[in-house]
């Protein structure tokens, strides 16, 4: 008997009661024989990542940007709405101006709560992202 088949059968005989070592009141019992067959199988599983057009966020920024702006604060936070052409993107960015990194995308009609502005014409959301006032509107487009 080879050492996994006699360690397979030994779990099994003691699951049974079937050997009994060292326990008070147990009943020896004439052990019987116990076959156990072991198959292995190997299961692959293949997961598809889905694509998307919404919001596409590299968060943690690498980098933050060295702040030489000034901002002035909403006193509620506002939400507009992506105002770009069907199939374009508006680019959300880590600082107020296109000189700044890229962070992600926002697509037409996507809501964005803006907390303060900067330069005049930057705003800055609610995570702290930039985004151009020039694309969005306060009504959802068709």
């Amino acid at each position: 008997m080879n050492k996994k088949r006699f360690t397979t059968a030994l779990a099994a005989a003691l699951m049974a009661g079937v050997i009994c070592i060292g326990v008070v009141g147990c009943k020896k019992e004439e052990p019987t024989e116990t076959t156990t067959e072991t198959t292995e199988e190997t299961t692959t599983t293949t997961t598809t990542a889905q694509t998307t057009t919404l919001t596409d966020f590299k968060v943690p920024i690498e980098t933050a940007p060295e702040v030489n702006w000034t901002e002035t604060k909403f006193e509620s936070p506002k939400t507009l709405y992506v105002n770009v052409n069907k199939n374009e993107f508006l680019n959300v960015r880590n600082g107020p101006g296109t000189t700044y990194d890229k962070v992600g995308t926002l697509t037409r009609g996507q809501s964005v709560t803006v907390v303060a502005v900067a330069k005049n014409i930057w705003y800055k959301t609610q995570d702290g992202f930039f985004v151009s006032e020039t694309y969005l509107t306060g009504k959802i487009p068709n």
